[in-house]
C-alpha cells in the first residue's frame, strides 16, 4: 500500500481545526468538555466581571456517595489587583453562591449547608488577587440522581459551564 508524501492543504487544515477543537483553542467563555469525563470538566475556564485579565477555571466536578464537589480556581493575570468584594457579591463567601442547574429534571442545587447554616465549602469572604496570583475553591452541593450525568455550572462573576459531565470520585 503506497502512502502519499504530501498532505493537501484541506487534509492540514481540516486536522488543524479538529487539534484546535480537542484542545479547546477558543477562550473568553466557558469552553465544552474534552475527551474524558473525569479530565472533562478540567480546564475549562471563562472571564468574570471582576477586572481586566480575571478567569475562573472550573478544575472538576465529582460525585461522591449524596454530593457534589465542585472545585474551581480565579486567576489574575492582569495587570492591577482585582477586589471581589468591589462586585455584586460583596464581602460574602464566593464559594457559598456557586450553584448548578440539572437540565434533564430542571432543578438547581445550591450549596449544603453545615448545622450552623453555614456552606460546607472553601473559604472565599474579600478575595483581594494581585496581579498574577490565583485562588482556588470548592463547595459540596447535593447530587443530582443518579441518571442525571452532566449539569450546568454557574460559578460567580462567571456565564455558566453548560454540559460539565459529572466524574466518580
Amino acid at each position: 500500500m503506497k502512502h502519499p508524501r504530501f498532505l493537501s492543504a484541506a487534509s492540514i487544515i481540516a486536522c488543524a481545526g479538529t487539534v484546535a477543537f480537542l484542545l479547546g483553542a477558543t477562550h473568553g467563555s466557558a469552553q465544552d468538555a474534552s475527551a474524558s469525563p473525569a479530565a472533562a470538566a478540567a480546564g475549562k475556564t471563562a472571564d468574570t466581571e471582576f477586572g481586566d485579565g480575571v478567569t475562573v477555571e472550573l478544575i472538576s466536578v465529582t460525585r461522591g456517595d449524596n454530593d457534589l464537589t465542585v472545585k474551581f480556581k480565579y486567576t489574575n493575570s492582569g495587570s492591577k489587583t482585582a477586589e471581589f468584594y468591589h462586585s455584586n457579591y460583596g464581602h460574602q463567601n464566593i464559594a457559598a453562591v456557586v450553584y448548578y442547574i440539572d437540565p434533564k429534571n430542571k432543578k438547581k442545587y445550591t450549596a449544603i449547608q453545615d448545622s450552623e447554616g453555614k456552606p460546607v465549602a472553601s473559604l472565599g469572604e474579600s478575595i483581594r488577587l494581585e496581579a498574577g496570583a490565583s485562588k482556588a475553591q470548592w463547595v459540596k452541593l447535593p447530587a443530582p440522581p443518579a441518571d442525571t450525568t452532566t449539569i450546568t455550572v454557574v460559578l460567580p462573576g462567571a456565564p455558566p459551564f453548560e454540559k460539565v459531565p459529572i466524574a466518580a470520585q
